[in-house]
């Protein structure tokens, strides 16, 4: 077929790894560690023996063999090394060392632990593995359980520990379109996770050890500790918001970021900027550029004579990428700031070995060197967002465009020429932000099913602040703190200043009806001709093609998610964990009955579950939502839906004075005998009644509502968390006729008092 070689050709050679990974991540079981290894020294052998540039398309084929074997085994060590289910929810006390800077988390500490062996040794153990473990902080002095468990002192990265777990596998929540905790524990090598326990009388305590244990992680993580430290110490006084954002930004610790201020920032399109991104860490590469290239021009320099032997170009990248690698490591060397460092590394060996690269070569070599060096780096929507927006900017910059420097834009010419250039300098840098915006649009359909309509605005005024002010400023005033105290704790209330503007200026953008569109998960044909909208969209605008281009976006408003036909009915329990959340569609509207639970801190199914879910099937409304009763495991998730949804009203068993129902939203009790039809689905509440529940021992679990659904093709009965008495109590008012379903949810989890 020779008309393809042409197409084949243009394939940048790093592009198979990509597509190896991807491909490997789709299969439902995995060959086997033979087969990996097998198929790595074939792909290897084969692009050794396909080195004449002629032979391309073979090269293509070898690369993509290696990484399959590549990623295939990758994927069974990790597998291999996951806790063994024998060993789940059992007792160990384990020595090992402190992995991570301990991060804050409900009622306790959470960390990565490194663990050595079992005390006293045991053929049980779970052996070197690398767990993630919460403990536990003493907070109630009645609390004499929780104080056994309380952290005789904070744990510091580097510390060797003995300590009393139980351990359990990684665990996901099983829902589409949301995400995967038991990926990302495989990704960062997490064998299992668990809890310090108080050690039984007369056991093994839970104490330090005398020796450190010290390695180039350890290291980093301990002085990421000490400057957050330093830093909660100098922003006592500060809104918890604002001191969650400027630690995020120096160190990477988000744990202080509360989760309505990360749907403020996803709304808005700002996100990219709250955490230790590639933008920061590109700053701050080009600055160290900047500065070791004015340093290489000094006469000091000059006298030694390393510009004889290494020229000045280099060397000032290579400082560059050192500085990138150097406070990455510092801010967690998180997967985002990976990318980055390895993209800084790339480009910088391009340029400076004098070699002409073009973008789309230096971008797909630092994809596939990432994706080698982490074969799930290709499933993070993060991977095609920083890709992507380079790609964008990089090329709509160089679509024949003339540049307009913002310094000299202000300082030459006369006073209508320099206003002339500033604004051109305007126009060119909206119209820029609009090309990386548009170019996402694709990505945020198909990762967050959703896309900011206020972002170009929001980041218009964001990116400059965050990168050119708050970040360096934040940054200086932190390597200030252990110096002079005062002069950066100065600095860091002014960082602290502008942030909170900021974010004054993001929250009302934000509650802002128009701030998102829904767009539901594409299929690959919308996905594919939105790809290639977006491709020619870098064409001069006075090009037909480039507007015809243009619609192919359109079918990204498709809605995918119908209700279901006349007559029938659709069921879905979501996965939520200990607790309940059923979504009900009729042919003509939705109602969702319990809203899971509250997992702890600001962390609940609505916001981590349900919205996800209903988002990536194109849902941003429901008809109503009904409450069963108080309990956090079944009403804990409202807070996310009422921020997140429009909803038409709500009905419950909740008490007066409740939030939900002080949420400005239709509110009704649900009592026996209200019932209402949508279309041919006749829907009645079967409990309570008028008067309070007697008797019962737990007053709020008998006071569930208990809702029946009835429609031409099935009967469905929801039972919330009535007890015994009350499953008594409908079997004689409605008897086995009244109660028959074809579908029930066991009432109270179908625990003993059910």
């Amino acid at each position: 077929m020779p008309w393809l070689a042409p197409f084949l050709r243009a394939i940048p050679l790093p592009a198979p790894i990509v597509v190896a990974a991807l491909l490997v991540h789709r299969l439902e079981a995995l060959p086997g560690p033979r087969v990996a290894a097998s198929m790595l020294a074939v792909g290897l052998l084969a692009l050794a023996c396909a080195h004449r540039p002629d032979r391309h398309a073979w090269r293509l084929l070898a690369i993509c063999i290696a990484m399959t074997g590549w990623t295939v085994g990758v994927a069974e060590r990790g597998l291999a090394e996951r806790l063994d289910a024998a060993q789940e929810r059992r007792d160990f006390v384990v020595v090992g060392r402190i992995a991570s800077m301990p991060i804050a988390a409900d009622r306790g500490t959470r960390f990565a632990f490194d663990i050595e062996r079992c005390a006293p040794a045991s053929g049980d153990c779970p052996g070197r593995r690398r767990v993630r473990l919460t403990w536990q902080s003493f907070a109630d002095p009645a609390d004499q359980r929780a104080k056994a468990r309380a952290q005789p002192t904070a744990p510091r990265p580097g510390e060797r520990w003995r300590l009393n777990v139980r351990l359990k596998r990684p665990h996901a929540l099983h829902n589409p379109g949301v995400f995967d905790a038991e990926l990302r524990a495989l990704e960062e090598g997490v064998a299992a996770t668990g809890y310090v326990r108080a050690p039984r009388r007369g056991a093994i305590p839970n104490e330090r050890l005398g020796r450190d244990d010290w390695t180039p992680g350890t290291v980093f993580e301990a002085a990421r500790a000490l400057l957050r430290d330093a830093m909660q110490v100098a922003l006592r006084d500060t809104r918890q918001d604002v001191a969650g954002v400027l630690i995020a930004l120096v160190v990477g610790d988000q744990a202080a970021i509360p989760s309505r201020w990360w749907e403020i920032f996803n709304k808005t399109g700002v996100g990219h900027l709250m955490s230790i991104s590639g933008l920061h860490i590109t700053m701050l590469a080009g600055l160290s550029v900047l500065l070791a290239r004015r340093a290489l021009r000094t006469r000091v320099v000059a006298r030694t004579g390393v510009l004889l032997r290494w020229p000045a170009n280099r060397i000032a990248w290579l400082f560059g990428v050192a500085t990138a690698f150097l406070y990455a490591a510092l801010a967690g060397w998180g997967i985002p700031a990976q990318r980055t460092c390895w993209m800084l590394a790339v480009a910088g060996v391009s340029l400076s070995s004098g070699r002409s690269r073009s973008i789309v070569h230096v971008l797909a070599l630092a994809a596939g060197v990432v994706t080698v060096l982490d074969p799930w780096a290709p499933l993070a929507a993060g991977f095609w967002l920083s890709f992507a927006s380079v790609a964008a900017i990089t090329l709509y910059a160089s679509a024949g465009r003339p540049r307009v420097s913002p310094l000299a834009a202000a300082t030459t010419g006369t006073s209508a020429s320099r206003l002339r250039r500033v604004r051109s300098v305007l126009v060119e840098a909206a119209r820029t932000q609009w090309a990386a915006t548009l170019a996402l649009v694709p990505l945020g359909a198909l990762f967050f099913s959703s896309v900011s309509l206020i972002g170009p605005l929001a980041n218009a005024f964001a990116i400059p602040l965050v990168s050119g002010l708050i970040t360096p400023l934040a940054m200086l005033a932190t390597a200030l703190l252990p110096l002079l105290p005062g002069f950066g704790a100065a600095l860091l209330s002014v960082a602290a200043l502008a942030t909170g503007g900021m974010l004054d200026l993001l929250e009302p953008l934000a509650d802002s009806r128009f701030s998102i569109a829904v767009l539901a998960q594409p299929g690959g044909v919308a996905l594919a001709l939105a790809a290639v909208a977006v491709a020619l969209a870098r064409w001069p605008a006075r090009l037909p093609a480039r507007r015809a281009a243009l619609a192919g976006l359109l079918p990204l408003a498709a809605p995918v998610a119908g209700l279901p036909d006349a007559g029938a009915l659709r069921v879905t329990a979501f996965d939520v964990g200990q607790g309940m959340a059923v979504l009900v569609e009729t042919p003509e509207r939705r109602l969702l009955y319990d809203t899971g639970p509250l997992y702890g801190g600001d962390s609940e199914a609505g916001a981590r579950v349900i919205v996800p879910w209903l988002r990536a099937r194109g849902i941003d409304r429901l008809d109503a939502v009904v409450i069963s009763h108080l309990d956090s495991d079944h009403s804990g998730g409202a807070a996310s839906l009422l921020r997140n949804l429009r909803i038409d009203w709500i009905a419950g068993s909740l008490p007066s004075g409740h939030p939900v129902r002080e949420a400005g939203r239709p509110f009704h009790d649900c009592r026996r005998g209200h019932s209402w039809r949508w279309g041919e689905v006749a829907f009645e509440f079967l409990h309570p009644g008028a008067s309070p529940v007697r008797g019962a021992k737990s007053p709020t679990n008998a006071s569930s509502c208990v809702l029946r659904i009835v429609s031409p093709a099935a009967r469905v009965l929801l039972t919330g968390d009535i007890e015994a008495g009350q499953e008594r109590a409908l079997v004689e008012r409605y008897g086995a006729q009244g109660l028959r379903a074809d579908l029930m949810l066991a009432p109270h989890h179908g625990s003993a008092t059910s």
